[in-house]
């Protein structure tokens, strides 16, 4: 479900670049509603839709694409603040796509880039990299555009072999925990057998 409104409790600290997932998407009544609501004030974007026209302005959807680099990255030492809080908070989400509108020049520059990642600088503020088929690169700032829906996913948790709890997956709405993984941290926990020799 994507969603357009969150409570904002923690930021990650991610040390690596995340590979992303770019879409390019023409708005739909609804899809421009929701934009013209979050770009009401101040407005950042002149974006206009008239249903009637056959070529209308687009949005681009950025998913997270390696769901494996991310845990890593949440597992990490740098992390283990933010993973204690997670652990007692079973209804938190992690935003894993959003739907943010760009000024057209913007929206050309991300569908010719070869790959696009997630950085995040020192101060934990996020932006784009992007990288061009003949190896350079630009930044592409958020504050450009206007984020006006997003889609959260679920964390799983299991014990590792140090019986500690670890984040083991992140999975969406729709799907389930992988075996041996739970989505409430508590049900991870093994109990011992001191009876077990």
């Amino acid at each position: 479900m994507i969603t357009s409104n969150y409570e904002s409790i923690a930021i990650p600290t991610f040390r690596k670049e995340l590979k992303l997932n770019v879409q390019a998407i023409s708005f739909s009544k609804n899809t421009f509603k929701a934009f013209a609501k979050a770009n009401q004030q101040p407005q950042k974007l002149a974006l206009h839709y008239v249903d009637s026209l056959e070529i209308k302005p687009e949005y681009v959807l950025l998913q997270f694409v390696d769901r494996v680099a991310i845990t890593e990255a949440l597992n990490t030492s740098k992390n283990t603040g933010l993973r204690s809080y997670l652990e007692n908070k079973e209804d938190a989400q992690m935003v894993s796509s959003i739907s943010i509108a760009f000024p057209e020049n913007k929206i050309r520059e991300l569908e010719k880039a070869s790959e696009v990642f997630l950085v995040q600088s020192p101060s934990k503020k996020f932006s784009l990299k992007l990288k061009s088929f003949n190896g350079k690169y630009q930044t592409l700032e958020f504050a450009e555009g206007v984020v006006f829906a997003y889609q959260t996913s679920s964390f799983c948790w299991k014990e590792n072999s140090k019986h500690k709890l670890v984040i083991a997956d992140i999975v969406n709405g729709l799907e389930g925990c992988p075996p041996n993984t739970y989505r409430k941290s508590q049900k991870a926990v093994q109990k011992n057998d001191y009876f077990k020799l």
